[in-house]
């Protein structure tokens, strides 16, 4: 009896044992998936820290001035300011010769500043316009009856500026910096005013 005891105890405890050493070694293997959980959290943490970056990047890329229309009416600028010397004089009035070449000069500057004949004729006019339509009746008739004498002036300026030294002097403008514009850009805000701006029957 006591050897039976004995071998069934011993039976026991090797049971007890074996079952110590299978969790033993299930728990070992369960380790290594749930070390594998951190770095997973880990890795999705950093893949969500870069989106504000690239964002940012997308959002900031959409401002580019590159992006910017060149023929938008908002990138002709100064209008209002060359076009003033245009205004408060005419065919007949006093100084005439000299404010049209004043007059003249500004326009030529702005034609090669906005580069005008990089610009589509309907952006030349819409810049023409804003300026334009901000005008009383009498100030659209006066640049109206204006507009051949500054035409003619700016030609001269281009093509036969030494036939003007006197009239450039007198109007109190810097000969070198004459005319200032290539006959292209001249010529691109030339043909649009023609086209829109009316006739008059005013004499010089």
């Amino acid at each position: 009896m006591t050897s039976k005891y004995i071998r069934s105890l011993a039976l026991l405890l090797c049971a007890a044992l074996l079952g110590c050493l299978l969790a033993a070694c299930g728990g070992a293997a369960s380790s290594p998936a749930s070390s594998a959980a951190p770095a997973s959290d880990s890795a999705s943490a950093s893949g969500s820290s870069t989106l504000p970056s690239s964002t940012t990047e997308a959002n900031t890329g959409e401002l580019n001035p590159g992006n910017f229309d060149e023929n938008s009416v908002f990138s002709i600028t100064g209008t209002e300011n060359a076009f003033a010397p245009c205004l408060g004089w005419g065919p007949g009035v006093s100084g005439c010769s000299l404010k049209s070449v004043i007059a003249a000069a500004s326009l030529l500057h702005w034609a090669e500043d906005a580069r005008m004949s990089s610009r589509s004729p309907e952006a030349i006019q819409d810049a023409f316009y804003s300026w334009y339509d901000g005008l009383t009746d009498n100030q659209q008739e006066g640049f109206a009856e204006a507009w051949p004498l500054v035409k003619d002036a700016a030609l001269d300026l281009l093509s036969d500026k030494d036939s003007m030294t006197g009239r450039i002097a007198d109007a109190g403008l810097d000969a070198d910096t004459l005319p200032g514009c290539t006959l292209k850009n001249w010529q691109a805000l030339q043909s649009v005013l023609d086209d829109i701006v009316p006739e008059t029957n005013g004499e010089a």
